[in-house]
């Protein structure tokens, strides 16, 4: 879903997000349902499928903006068993409503921004070049989903936020701002390093990857505080953590694993 900076537009965003929280549901009550942030969605669909080809269980995603998925779970009671999600914000939310399992939650992963353009941009040489570029630019809404707020922190280390948001699609998520470029909404994204590999789509290129003027990318997985189905979800992250094939799977996708992973030990701070 687009949305431009009106801020009618932005509520509207929202109160759609709070209805659709209120109707999820599963069909299959004993089948776990983790809440996971859009840049998952390809690798954790795959590792799924591997998981229930070895094991013979299944795991269910609902998939969307880490805040905004982190609301529903600690505001509005959405019935997650698990969330894996990015960014401080998101996991602390959760943490806030004291909905964090016994096992508490780990780091596991972590990632980086790139700028992407239409087939036809001019590459930039860093950040402060894209003043000199023409076209929208899309990236996340800092309100609803952590890649527009790493976005947003990277282009105000540069010191060119105040000048470009007048150019500034917002995006309910990562992966909308992706499409805004495929699809010839937007000239530019700013989206996650990750996301370029899922973009089977020729009307783009990758233009440039940002290694700086942001916090830490990390991905947090956490089971859910009483959820009925929390001890399938914390198999499900044995699993990823310990096998080799979804290790691939992640690497090939452009995640990085922290070096120390293994299953969670404790609610400790997330690192920035």
């Amino acid at each position: 879903m687009l949305m431009t900076r009106c801020p009618v537009q932005i509520v509207l965003v929202l109160c759609c997000v709070l209805i659709s929280a209120a109707c999820v549901g599963k069909t299959e009550p004993d089948v776990p349902l983790i809440f996971a942030a859009a840049s998952l969605s390809n690798v954790l669909v795959e590792s799924a499928e591997l998981y229930e080809r070895e094991t013979g269980n299944r795991i269910e995603f609902s998939f969307g903006g880490s805040i905004a998925l982190a609301n529903q779970i600690a505001k509005l009671g959405a019935p997650a068993d698990g969330a894996f999600v990015v960014g401080r914000e998101a996991i602390e939310r959760i943490a806030d409503a004291d909905l964090v399992g016994s096992n508490g939650y780990t780091a596991m992963l972590f990632n980086q921004l790139a700028v992407i353009g239409s087939s036809d941009a001019e590459m930039p040489d860093d950040l402060p070049s894209l003043l000199d570029t023409e076209g929208r630019i899309a990236i996340g809404n800092p309100d609803l989903a952590p890649a527009g707020s790493f976005a947003r922190q990277a282009l105000e280390s540069a010191g060119i936020w105040d000048e470009i948001t007048d150019r500034l699609i917002l995006t309910s998520d990562v992966r909308a701002a992706a499409t805004a470029v495929t699809t010839g909404n937007a000239k530019f994204a700013v989206i996650y390093t990750s996301d370029v590999a899922s973009i089977n789509n020729s009307s783009f290129n990758k233009l440039l990857t940002i290694e700086n003027g942001y916090d830490s990318i990390n991905y947090f997985f956490v089971p859910i505080k009483d959820a009925a189905n929390s001890e399938s979800v914390a198999d499900f992250f044995t699993f990823l953590a310990g096998s080799a094939e979804t290790k691939r799977i992640f690497n090939e996708a452009g995640f990085r694993w922290n070096v120390h992973v293994g299953p969670p030990s404790g609610p400790a701070s997330p690192a920035r």
